[in-house]
Protein backbone atom coordinates (compact mmCIF):
# COMPACT_ATOMS: atom_id res chain seq x y z
CA UNK A 1 0.00 0.00 0.00
CA UNK A 2 2.64 2.30 0.97
CA UNK A 3 4.35 1.70 -2.07
CA UNK A 4 1.32 2.05 -4.22
CA UNK A 5 1.15 5.88 -2.30
CA UNK A 6 4.38 6.73 -3.57
CA UNK A 7 4.33 6.03 -7.23
CA UNK A 8 0.89 7.80 -6.85
CA UNK A 9 2.89 10.77 -5.22
CA UNK A 10 5.55 11.01 -8.11
CA UNK A 11 3.65 12.11 -11.01
CA UNK A 12 2.29 14.81 -9.16
CA UNK A 13 5.67 16.13 -7.68
CA UNK A 14 7.29 16.17 -11.36
CA UNK A 15 3.98 18.15 -12.81
CA UNK A 16 4.63 20.99 -10.66
CA UNK A 17 8.31 21.38 -11.39
CA UNK A 18 9.18 24.12 -13.59
CA UNK A 19 9.14 23.12 -17.59
CA UNK A 20 12.90 23.70 -18.79
CA UNK A 21 12.31 26.22 -21.04
CA UNK A 22 14.83 28.24 -22.67
CA UNK A 23 14.83 32.32 -21.26
CA UNK A 24 15.48 33.23 -24.88
CA UNK A 25 12.32 31.44 -25.90
CA UNK A 26 10.58 32.50 -23.00
CA UNK A 27 11.24 35.99 -23.48
CA UNK A 28 10.03 35.76 -27.36
CA UNK A 29 6.74 33.94 -26.24
CA UNK A 30 6.18 36.70 -24.20
CA UNK A 31 6.51 39.71 -26.02
CA UNK A 32 4.06 37.73 -28.61
CA UNK A 33 1.78 38.25 -25.49
CA UNK A 34 2.64 41.79 -25.16
CA UNK A 35 2.14 42.60 -28.64
CA UNK A 36 -1.21 41.36 -28.79
CA UNK A 37 -2.39 43.79 -25.70
CA UNK A 38 -2.61 46.80 -27.40
CA UNK A 39 0.59 48.68 -25.59
CA UNK A 40 1.91 51.81 -26.95
CA UNK A 41 4.45 51.71 -29.41
CA UNK A 42 7.30 53.24 -27.47
CA UNK A 43 5.82 50.66 -24.40
CA UNK A 44 6.34 47.75 -26.56
CA UNK A 45 9.93 48.48 -27.52
CA UNK A 46 11.06 49.57 -23.84
CA UNK A 47 9.77 46.08 -22.73
CA UNK A 48 11.75 44.35 -25.49
CA UNK A 49 14.50 46.57 -25.16
CA UNK A 50 14.78 45.71 -21.75
CA UNK A 51 13.96 41.80 -21.66
CA UNK A 52 16.51 41.09 -25.14
CA UNK A 53 19.43 42.60 -22.13
CA UNK A 54 18.07 40.10 -19.31
CA UNK A 55 17.95 37.52 -22.13
CA UNK A 56 22.07 38.56 -23.32
CA UNK A 57 23.09 38.59 -19.89
CA UNK A 58 21.81 34.68 -19.17
CA UNK A 59 22.40 33.62 -22.47
CA UNK A 60 21.70 29.36 -22.31
CA UNK A 61 20.04 29.66 -19.13
CA UNK A 62 16.59 28.25 -18.69
CA UNK A 63 14.33 30.45 -16.66
CA UNK A 64 14.14 28.62 -13.81
CA UNK A 65 17.88 29.08 -13.52
CA UNK A 66 17.71 32.59 -13.09
CA UNK A 67 17.93 33.54 -9.06
CA UNK A 68 17.47 36.74 -7.08
CA UNK A 69 20.95 36.80 -6.60
CA UNK A 70 22.11 36.89 -9.87
CA UNK A 71 19.56 39.56 -11.16
CA UNK A 72 21.46 41.51 -8.14
CA UNK A 73 24.68 40.75 -10.01
CA UNK A 74 23.67 41.72 -12.94
CA UNK A 75 22.48 44.90 -11.64
CA UNK A 76 26.00 45.90 -9.97
CA UNK A 77 27.90 44.66 -12.71
CA UNK A 78 25.86 47.27 -14.81
CA UNK A 79 26.32 50.20 -12.32
CA UNK A 80 22.69 51.12 -12.48
CA UNK A 81 21.72 53.73 -10.15
CA UNK A 82 18.07 53.18 -8.46
CA UNK A 83 16.12 54.81 -10.80
CA UNK A 84 17.22 52.46 -13.55
CA UNK A 85 17.29 49.77 -11.78
CA UNK A 86 13.34 50.49 -10.57
CA UNK A 87 12.85 51.01 -14.45
CA UNK A 88 14.45 47.95 -15.10
CA UNK A 89 11.99 45.80 -12.71
CA UNK A 90 9.13 47.38 -13.48
CA UNK A 91 9.56 44.95 -17.02
CA UNK A 92 11.51 42.46 -16.04
CA UNK A 93 9.29 41.48 -12.88
CA UNK A 94 6.22 40.86 -14.61
CA UNK A 95 7.72 38.95 -17.37
CA UNK A 96 8.88 36.33 -14.39
CA UNK A 97 5.55 36.40 -12.65
CA UNK A 98 4.02 34.99 -16.22
CA UNK A 99 6.83 32.31 -16.47
CA UNK A 100 5.73 31.71 -13.15
CA UNK A 101 2.08 31.44 -14.32
CA UNK A 102 3.15 29.17 -17.30
CA UNK A 103 5.38 27.08 -15.02
CA UNK A 104 8.59 27.43 -16.93
CA UNK A 105 9.51 29.00 -13.68
CA UNK A 106 8.87 28.42 -9.36
CA UNK A 107 9.15 31.82 -8.38
CA UNK A 108 9.74 35.43 -9.42
CA UNK A 109 13.57 36.47 -8.70
CA UNK A 110 13.01 40.22 -9.21
CA UNK A 111 10.76 39.76 -6.64
CA UNK A 112 13.15 39.49 -3.96
CA UNK A 113 16.04 41.70 -5.08
CA UNK A 114 18.05 44.26 -2.56
CA UNK A 115 17.98 47.50 -4.54
CA UNK A 116 20.61 50.14 -4.46
CA UNK A 117 19.67 53.39 -2.62
CA UNK A 118 17.76 55.68 -4.03
CA UNK A 119 19.51 58.52 -6.20
CA UNK A 120 20.74 61.28 -3.87
CA UNK A 121 21.12 64.09 -6.59
CA UNK A 122 18.61 66.49 -6.34
CA UNK A 123 16.19 66.93 -8.91
CA UNK A 124 17.40 69.75 -12.23
CA UNK A 125 14.72 72.56 -12.47
CA UNK A 126 14.50 76.02 -14.16
CA UNK A 127 14.54 79.28 -11.94
CA UNK A 128 12.39 81.66 -12.33
CA UNK A 129 14.46 83.84 -14.36
CA UNK A 130 15.33 80.78 -16.69
CA UNK A 131 11.62 80.02 -17.35
CA UNK A 132 10.97 83.77 -18.08
CA UNK A 133 14.26 83.55 -20.64
CA UNK A 134 12.86 80.30 -22.05
CA UNK A 135 9.26 81.97 -22.50
CA UNK A 136 10.46 84.82 -24.11
CA UNK A 137 12.65 82.84 -26.51
CA UNK A 138 9.79 80.65 -27.58
CA UNK A 139 7.95 83.70 -28.26
CA UNK A 140 10.32 85.48 -30.15
CA UNK A 141 11.92 82.73 -32.26
CA UNK A 142 8.75 79.44 -32.25
CA UNK A 143 5.99 80.83 -31.47
CA UNK A 144 4.03 78.03 -31.82
CA UNK A 145 5.61 76.10 -30.21
CA UNK A 146 4.53 77.95 -26.50
CA UNK A 147 1.68 75.02 -25.63
CA UNK A 148 3.97 72.32 -25.43
CA UNK A 149 6.49 74.64 -22.78
CA UNK A 150 3.56 75.92 -21.27
CA UNK A 151 2.07 72.90 -20.53
CA UNK A 152 5.05 71.31 -19.45
CA UNK A 153 6.16 74.06 -17.16
CA UNK A 154 2.97 75.41 -15.87
CA UNK A 155 0.78 71.93 -15.39
CA UNK A 156 3.33 69.44 -15.22
CA UNK A 157 1.97 67.33 -18.34
CA UNK A 158 4.57 64.84 -19.46
CA UNK A 159 5.73 65.43 -22.94
CA UNK A 160 4.76 61.88 -24.24
CA UNK A 161 1.43 63.26 -22.95
CA UNK A 162 1.46 66.39 -24.25
CA UNK A 163 1.97 65.62 -28.00
CA UNK A 164 -0.64 63.32 -27.72
CA UNK A 165 -2.89 66.44 -27.16
CA UNK A 166 -5.02 68.79 -29.38
CA UNK A 167 -7.15 72.39 -28.22
CA UNK A 168 -10.18 69.76 -28.18
CA UNK A 169 -9.11 68.72 -24.73
CA UNK A 170 -8.35 71.92 -22.93
CA UNK A 171 -11.22 74.02 -21.69
CA UNK A 172 -12.10 76.39 -18.91
CA UNK A 173 -12.56 73.22 -16.14
CA UNK A 174 -8.93 72.02 -17.20
CA UNK A 175 -6.69 69.86 -19.50
CA UNK A 176 -8.33 66.61 -20.05
CA UNK A 177 -6.33 63.75 -20.38
CA UNK A 178 -8.05 60.76 -20.87
CA UNK A 179 -7.14 57.45 -20.48
CA UNK A 180 -6.11 56.81 -24.44
CA UNK A 181 -3.36 60.08 -23.77
CA UNK A 182 -2.05 58.99 -19.83
CA UNK A 183 0.90 57.72 -19.24
CA UNK A 184 -1.01 55.38 -16.97
CA UNK A 185 -3.93 55.05 -18.58
CA UNK A 186 -5.36 56.44 -16.29
CA UNK A 187 -7.84 59.97 -16.82
CA UNK A 188 -7.04 62.88 -15.01
CA UNK A 189 -8.52 66.77 -15.72
CA UNK A 190 -5.39 69.00 -14.51
CA UNK A 191 -5.70 72.25 -13.28
CA UNK A 192 -5.02 75.22 -15.80
CA UNK A 193 -3.17 78.24 -13.52
CA UNK A 194 -3.77 81.72 -14.49
CA UNK A 195 -0.47 82.19 -16.07
CA UNK A 196 -0.93 78.80 -18.40
CA UNK A 197 -4.38 79.96 -19.42
CA UNK A 198 -2.53 83.48 -20.43
CA UNK A 199 0.28 81.41 -22.49
CA UNK A 200 -2.45 78.77 -24.60
CA UNK A 201 -4.39 82.32 -25.05
CA UNK A 202 -1.31 82.96 -27.77
CA UNK A 203 -2.21 79.25 -29.32
CA UNK A 204 0.36 77.86 -30.79
CA UNK A 205 0.49 73.94 -32.44
CA UNK A 206 -1.12 71.33 -30.20
CA UNK A 207 0.25 68.60 -31.00
CA UNK A 208 3.40 69.95 -32.07
CA UNK A 209 5.55 68.74 -34.98
CA UNK A 210 9.44 68.19 -34.84
CA UNK A 211 9.36 69.47 -31.04
CA UNK A 212 13.01 68.43 -30.32
CA UNK A 213 14.62 70.40 -33.40
CA UNK A 214 12.67 73.58 -32.57
CA UNK A 215 12.98 73.07 -28.45
CA UNK A 216 17.22 72.75 -29.35
CA UNK A 217 16.76 75.99 -31.23
CA UNK A 218 14.82 77.66 -28.38
CA UNK A 219 16.60 76.29 -25.75
CA UNK A 220 19.93 77.52 -27.40
CA UNK A 221 18.52 80.79 -27.74
CA UNK A 222 17.41 80.69 -23.91
CA UNK A 223 20.80 80.04 -22.84
CA UNK A 224 19.30 77.54 -20.21
CA UNK A 225 20.76 74.61 -19.01
CA UNK A 226 18.24 71.59 -19.91
CA UNK A 227 18.10 68.06 -17.98
CA UNK A 228 16.23 65.25 -17.68
CA UNK A 229 12.24 65.50 -16.94
CA UNK A 230 13.19 69.14 -16.12
CA UNK A 231 9.83 70.89 -17.16
CA UNK A 232 7.94 68.38 -14.16
CA UNK A 233 10.15 68.43 -11.96
CA UNK A 234 10.10 71.86 -12.41
CA UNK A 235 6.55 72.22 -12.14
CA UNK A 236 6.05 70.14 -8.97
CA UNK A 237 8.61 71.97 -6.86
CA UNK A 238 6.95 75.68 -7.33
CA UNK A 239 3.49 73.93 -7.31
CA UNK A 240 4.41 72.21 -3.73
CA UNK A 241 6.01 75.52 -2.46
CA UNK A 242 2.98 77.80 -3.87
CA UNK A 243 0.27 75.31 -2.46
CA UNK A 244 2.18 73.47 0.77
CA UNK A 245 -0.09 70.02 -0.50
CA UNK A 246 1.78 67.27 -1.70
CA UNK A 247 -1.65 65.33 -2.33
CA UNK A 248 -2.60 68.18 -4.05
CA UNK A 249 0.45 68.25 -6.14
CA UNK A 250 0.65 64.34 -6.35
CA UNK A 251 -2.99 64.73 -8.04
CA UNK A 252 -2.10 67.04 -10.31
CA UNK A 253 1.27 64.93 -11.32
CA UNK A 254 -1.29 61.88 -11.70
CA UNK A 255 0.16 60.02 -8.79
CA UNK A 256 -1.52 57.78 -6.92
CA UNK A 257 0.22 58.94 -3.65
CA UNK A 258 2.69 61.48 -2.37
CA UNK A 259 6.11 58.68 -2.36
CA UNK A 260 6.67 59.42 -6.10
CA UNK A 261 6.72 63.12 -5.90
CA UNK A 262 8.88 63.32 -2.46
CA UNK A 263 11.62 60.42 -4.01
CA UNK A 264 11.74 62.05 -7.59
CA UNK A 265 10.40 64.80 -8.39
CA UNK A 266 10.64 68.14 -6.03
CA UNK A 267 13.12 70.14 -5.07
CA UNK A 268 13.34 72.47 -2.48
CA UNK A 269 12.68 75.84 -3.24
CA UNK A 270 11.12 78.92 -1.30
CA UNK A 271 7.83 80.45 -1.77
CA UNK A 272 8.83 83.41 -2.58
CA UNK A 273 10.63 82.06 -5.90
CA UNK A 274 7.24 79.74 -6.70
CA UNK A 275 5.40 83.40 -6.76
CA UNK A 276 7.72 84.71 -9.18
CA UNK A 277 7.45 81.32 -11.19
CA UNK A 278 3.61 81.82 -11.40
CA UNK A 279 4.05 85.40 -12.13
CA UNK A 280 5.57 84.31 -15.88
CA UNK A 281 3.74 85.63 -18.12
CA UNK A 282 3.23 86.85 -21.64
Amino acid sequence: MLGYQLKALAPLGQADSPSPVPLAEAVGRYIECKTGQNLRPLSLKQVKWKLDLLSREFKGKLCHQITTTMIEGWFRGRGWKRSTVDGVCAKVGPFFSWCVREKFAAANPVKGVMKPKADESEPCILLPGDVGQLMAAAKAKDAKLIPYLALGLFAGIRPEEIIRLDWQDISPHGVNINGRKAKTRQRRLVTIADNLAAWLKLGGDLPPRNRRKRLDVVREAAGVTWGHDIMRHTFASYHLAQHGSPDKTAHELGHRDTAMLYRHYRQLVTKEAAGEFWAVCP
